[in-house]
């Protein structure tokens, strides 16, 4: 099954627990990026920092794929590729697609976050992992990240954002290193789902 099959697999699995729960439930599309409601009780990790000049936006949750490839050079598996789609509010999940705000594209060139609603929104920025941490259940969930923003081009809600944590992993982790290279094969495409919470931050002060 190719990548793109997989995240058609999740868009499917979407649509049906949608129709689940939704019934003839109608929904408005969102218009605008961002939950504004500040993550009390949200974890970040101690060696996550933010610079100072830059404070909390808004909040974010991401559902998608994580493609991990073994290296049975290393020994390790490494990231083949990333695929999510992030909405305002955790329950917006279950409303796909009409519910999603914004979209991570995972290329060769680097990776970048666009607004999904190009008539209300059309920023777009470049992002890099400049700090990692392990899970609470590194066996089952990805990693936390701090990320860096770039490039920000348009004009909407990412236009200003200078940094963002993923927190709140759920599912994502490649199998044990030591199956790379027994279980499975060098190169093997080993796919996962996830869910996160993704909490932005712009230039400002407390």
């Amino acid at each position: 099954m190719t990548k793109l099959e997989l995240f058609s697999v999740l868009i499917v699995l979407l649509l049906s627990i949608s129709c689940s729960f939704t019934g003839v439930m109608s929904f408005d599309a969102p218009t605008s990026i961002g939950n504004y409601e500040y993550p009390y009780g949200v974890y970040i990790p101690s060696n996550f920092t933010i610079p100072a000049g830059n404070v909390y936006k808004f909040k974010l949750y991401s559902g998608g794929f994580v493609w991990h490839k073994c290296n049975t050079t290393s020994g390790k598996w490494g990231i083949d590729q990333f695929r999510s789609v992030y909405f305002n509010r955790k329950e917006d999940l279950f409303l796909y697609p009409s519910s999603a705000v914004a979209a991570l594209d995972f290329r060769a060139g680097g990776v970048t976050i666009r607004s999904v609603i190009p008539k209300n929104d059309t920023s777009i920025m470049n992002v890099n992992v400049v700090n990692t941490s392990p899970s609470a259940n590194p066996a089952k969930d990805y990693t936390y990240e701090l990320l860096l923003a770039s490039n920000n081009t348009g004009e909407g809600a990412l236009k200003d954002i200078t940094y963002f944590i993923l927190t709140e992993p759920n599912g994502g982790a490649p199998p044990p290193d030591k199956d790379c290279g027994s279980t499975y094969p060098n190169g093997y495409i080993y796919s996962t789902d996830f869910t996160a919470t993704m909490i932005y931050f712009h230039p400002g002060s407390s």
